[in-house]
């Protein structure tokens, strides 16, 4: 292969130089012949990311990034506003969600209303089981009952966000829309893998329970070996629904006035007393 000699024009370079000594982008830095350029892009960049208003306005080459120079050689830093979309990107892969709104997604502990007694209890219950979670300590979920539109899925949405912030998994789920799912994969590979993820996510969050329509082989076959499953390997269950844990939960459960459907509805009802605490919700009415 031919050589090639680049000749450079020492004075054109000497000249450049010392122009780069002057930008206070650069003050304090050994510039020679050899890291010139490097230190121009340097300087670009960083004036640059000065002004910046957010990834979107990036005009670095690589979008988000700023050369830096650490221990004497150049290298490519993430700036404020990429290492917040990875740790947003990371939070939302921490909560998996099936057929509930995308805007839950926005549900945020920091805009949870308190100010009532039941709305308190909540939020205090949601910051002390997120501790215990954090110190891999079990603790009960929450069973939230109460009226249409009080704000029981945004409020099932404000822990799944806050768990994630806590680096710990979670899955939310719209009951209803679940059990078509399910029931639509029947006899195929569908079912199990739906099935064991019920059991084996860090922290499940059904929303709307009692508001499908109820079967023995739903009640049998699923939620019966799910809740079991969670019991007895300490893995918390959040629930909402317009049904009190009661009465009104073993009536749905039952679907017959058998006896034998009466005693298999009182046995789901005990596993979730050993994995929630019930609080009702006030009526106050929330549009989200």
């Amino acid at each position: 292969m031919r050589k090639i000699n680049i000749e450079f024009n020492e004075k054109e370079v000497n000249s450049f130089i010392e122009k780069l000594k002057k930008d206070p982008f650069l003050e304090g830095f050994d510039i020679t012949s050899w890291n010139a350029n490097d230190f121009a892009l340097y300087a670009e960049e960083h004036k640059n990311c000065a002004g910046c208003k957010g990834l979107a306005a990036c005009k670095n080459t690589n979008q988000g990034y700023a050369l830096e120079y650490v221990n004497s050689s150049f290298v490519l830093a993430p700036c404020k506003y990429k290492m917040e979309a990875k740790r947003q990107e990371n939070e939302s892969q921490k909560i998996k969600t099936l057929f509930v709104p995308k805007s839950i997604l926005q549900a945020d502990l920091q805009a949870f209303d308190a100010t009532t007694e039941h709305r308190k209890k909540i939020y205090e219950y949601i910051v002390k089981f997120i501790q215990k979670m954090k110190n891999k300590t079990f603790t009960k979920g929450l069973y939230i009952h109460g009226g249409f539109a009080t704000g029981k899925t945004f409020i099932l949405g404000c822990i799944a966000n806050e768990l994630a912030r806590n680096d710990i998994e979670s899955l939310i789920i719209y009951f209803p829309d679940l059990v078509v799912e399910l029931k639509n994969a029947i006899g195929t590979s569908r079912l199990e893998e739906l099935i064991n993820y019920l059991k084996s996510v860090d922290v499940l969050l059904l929303d709307d329970l009692g508001s499908e329509n109820m079967t023995p082989w739903l009640r049998d076959e699923v939620l019966g070996p799910v809740l079991n499953y969670r019991l007895m390997e300490e893995k918390p269950v959040f629930i909402s629904s317009n049904l009190n844990p009661g009465e009104e939960l073993e009536e749905q459960l039952a679907t017959s006035k058998s006896k034998s459907d009466s005693l298999k509805a009182q046995r789901i009802v005990s596993r979730l007393n050993g994995l929630v605490q019930t609080i009702e919700l006030d009526n106050r009415s929330y549009k989200r």
